[in-house]
């Protein structure tokens, strides 16, 4: 139960972070295609993989499985 509570904590952070990150206003400035680039790279590609990596770890502890009652 510890381990599961620890990498849920984890994985809410890690998630926060990297949206909060990818949502700060005005970044990248305006019009500017090279910076958007640049910021979806460094903040969305982590996000992502912060969110589906979580997931599957997440998972793998819960051990979940598939309901065969209905």
């Amino acid at each position: 139960m510890k381990k599961r509570k620890k990498a849920e904590k984890a994985w809410l952070i890690s998630v926060i972070v990297w949206f909060v990150l990818y949502n700060l206003p005005f970044v990248p400035a305006y019009g500017n295609a090279k910076a958007a680039i640049l910021h979806g790279i460094i903040t969305l590609v982590p996000l992502w993989l912060s969110v589906y990596i979580g997931f599957f770890k997440i998972c793998k502890i819960l051990k979940l499985r598939e309901d065969k009652s209905c």
